[in-house]
């Protein structure tokens, strides 16, 4: 792990608090905010200060924490750290959605930006477009491993598999986060987030049939008899 990655991470952390912080000081006690949003980008819950504010922000740490184990307990560890660009990538972008989401509801909140209108869930769709993107670029990179890329049986169990799962898998989250960006941006909320959805679910579906079908024409597979040994 490089440390302009680990840099980044923090200083994303840090700008999460941040946020947290400005809005728990800045909303009077028993506040109720809006912490969800349903497809019409209308508010359809509210909580108090501590989920609003407290939530994401440890959620961050936490996820932080298991990016930074997982080489460690992988049992395919040294795999794992030679996608150091992809775990960081992954370990970056998932820590920035978290943030986008931290700084929507905060300025929600605030009466920054109107909490009854499609700003937020918008801001949150982009950020999670913006990561199928950035993550899709370097999937193809991913050595098999057990915490990041597209995990079946078969891509586990022949390198071919995962190879050509993972080269699949990195062009459809890029082109699901391009065309649900543009949906986004000119779209009805309800239009964008139903294409964007179907699009990830092509990609994990075609995702899963391609492991298994590489699986299964891959002579070096790995295939366990019954009783535990290898044939």
């Amino acid at each position: 792990m490089n440390a302009k990655g680990l840099a980044a991470v923090a200083a994303l952390i840090a700008m999460t608090f941040a946020f947290s912080m400005w809005g728990w000081l800045a909303t009077p006690p028993g506040a109720e905010i809006a912490v969800h949003w349903n497809a019409a980008g209308q508010p359809d819950r509210f909580g108090g200060k501590a989920e609003a504010f407290m939530l994401i922000p440890g959620l961050a740490v936490l996820m932080s924490a298991l990016f930074a184990a997982a080489p460690h307990i992988d049992p395919r560890g040294r795999n794992l750290a030679a996608s150091g660009s992809v775990l960081m990538t992954v370990w970056i972008g998932t820590i920035g959605v978290l943030a986008v989401v931290q700084a929507a509801l905060t300025f929600s909140a605030l009466g920054v930006i109107a909490a009854d209108g499609e700003i937020v869930p918008r801001a949150v769709m982009l950020a999670v477009c913006a990561l199928m993107v950035i993550t899709g670029n370097v999937l193809g990179k991913a050595r098999p491993n057990w915490f990041v890329g597209v995990r079946t049986p078969w891509t586990l169990s022949s390198d071919r598999a995962w190879d050509a799962t993972h080269r699949w898998a990195g062009r459809g989250f890029v082109l699901s986060g391009l065309i649900g960006g543009a949906c986004v941006l000119v779209a009805p909320l309800v239009a964008a987030l139903f294409v964007f959805s179907g699009l990830i679910l092509m990609t994990a579906f075609g995702s899963v049939l391609l492991s298994f079908l590489v699986w299964r024409r891959d002579p070096e597979r790995e295939v366990f008899s019954e009783g535990g040994s290898k044939p």
